[in-house]
């Protein structure tokens, strides 16, 4: 079944056990060459065909569930990358996206702490 389907339809009022709503946990970083960002998203228990991901060039929504819990979230990316080139993987509730920048990540420097 399809979540997106089943949320219009109202089917998840229809579950017994109420689901707890989470934000998942992120982490987000570049390789060495800064040209792809990877995004780790924390799913546990969660089947890829209970997951969905929309990508936007500064952003992206996650939205997935178990039987116990309903993750959503949307976060902001450190620069813009292309949609249309994101490959993601479900392993084990361990959602991974890898997506390459669309320009290279010069707009960073380092900036030192006291």
């Amino acid at each position: 079944m399809n979540y997106t389907s089943s949320f219009r339809r109202g089917d998840w009022m229809n579950n017994s056990v109420p689901r707890i709503l989470k934000i998942p946990i992120l982490a987000m970083y570049y390789d060495d060459k800064h040209e792809n960002l990877t995004l780790e998203v924390e799913l546990p228990d969660v089947r890829s065909e209970n997951i969905t991901l929309i990508m936007h060039e500064n952003s992206f929504y996650v939205k997935a569930f178990s039987k116990t819990v309903e993750y959503m979230g949307a976060f902001f990316l450190d620069g813009p990358v292309d949609p249309e080139k994101a490959i993601a993987v479900n392993n084990k509730g361990m959602l991974t996206i890898r997506v390459p920048y669309k320009e290279s990540f010069m707009c960073a420097r380092n900036i030192p702490v006291e």
